[in-house]
């Protein structure tokens, strides 16, 4: 078992130095450790890779293996001695933010048993460490899940435009995209989906849009969009902290296109080897739609 937790360590690190953290007698300890699992086991398990190590074929089954054997342990550990179990949820901030917290005394109330850990994930990487067994559940688009993994539909998340009390009186009764063209916006940062679509519908109907300010998340933009100077397209689950800042929510036609049908996402072979995520997973698929 010592052995099995240092090569997953070092698997995880990527390197025996890096999980050794500079000690070198930890550093010898996980070398001797991998190599007698290698001799065990009859086959090569690492690689040097650059500075650090890369799994071999075998590697990455054993890691696997070994990494879903301690979960299961540690959850039996736990039990045995009246601890809560942890259960890991990966989704976006605005998700995390506006759908998970407002809900978080129902959810401990109905999982008493469990401590949750949630991280701010992209979906791409959520779906990626779902697979991988690293995370328990994701929040994520219905559209990003692919076998193996299993979902349950949540709910569509909508968009708005939300304006503050401010810049109202400079919208007048313009509406829709003339909006767009006149008021200062704040939105996402880089070249993700939302960027991408925001642009391509602006091109269509020949407007400028005005971004004055990058962000990098909704959740950011709200609190920017709370003070006053800018507006935003928002996730329409921010109404209820925007409401209370005097934000005034638009809802405009062609935001039906940022549409999205969102859902919980788990990993069907980690449900088998962890039975009480099949109780976290049935509260999460109820108290979490929308």
């Amino acid at each position: 078992m010592d052995r099995l937790d240092s090569f997953c360590r070092v698997a995880q690190a990527g390197g025996v130095t890096r999980a050794a953290k500079g000690n070198p007698a930890r550093q010898s300890l996980y070398s001797r450790q991998i190599k007698d699992l290698e001799q065990f086991f009859g086959t090569e398990l690492i690689r040097r890779k650059g500075r650090g190590v890369a799994l071999t074929e075998a590697g990455e089954r054993l890691y696997l293996v070994a990494r879903e054997c301690f979960a299961s342990l540690s959850d039996f550990r736990n039990e045995c001695k009246g601890r809560p179990v942890e259960v890991v949820l990966g989704a976006g901030d605005s998700l995390i933010q506006w759908l998970l917290m407002p809900r978080l005394a129902e959810l401990r109330g109905r999982i008493p048993n469990v401590r949750l850990k949630f991280l701010n994930l992209s979906t791409s990487d959520a779906v990626r460490r779902l697979a991988d067994g690293e995370i328990d559940f994701a929040l994520v688009r219905k559209d990003a899940v692919a076998s193996p993994l299993q979902a349950r539909l949540l709910g569509v998340m909508h968009y708005s435009l939300f304006i503050p009390a401010a810049l109202e009186a400079s919208a007048g009764r313009k509406n829709g995209l003339k909006l767009l063209g006149d008021l200062p916006l704040v939105t996402l940062e880089g070249e993700g989906s939302f960027r991408g679509e925001l642009a391509a519908i602006a091109k269509k109907q020949g407007i400028q849009v005005n971004i004055e300010v990058e962000c990098s998340s909704f959740p950011v933009a709200a609190r920017a969009v709370a003070k006053g100077s800018v507006a935003a397209i928002l996730p329409s689950i921010a109404a209820n902290d925007l409401r209370a800042a005097g934000v005034h929510e638009v809802t405009v036609p062609f935001l039906k296109n940022f549409e999205r049908e969102m859902c919980l996402a788990w990993n069907e072979r980690m449900s088998r080897i962890r039975p009480v995520l099949r109780h976290v997973g049935s509260v999460l698929a109820q108290v979490c739609r929308f």
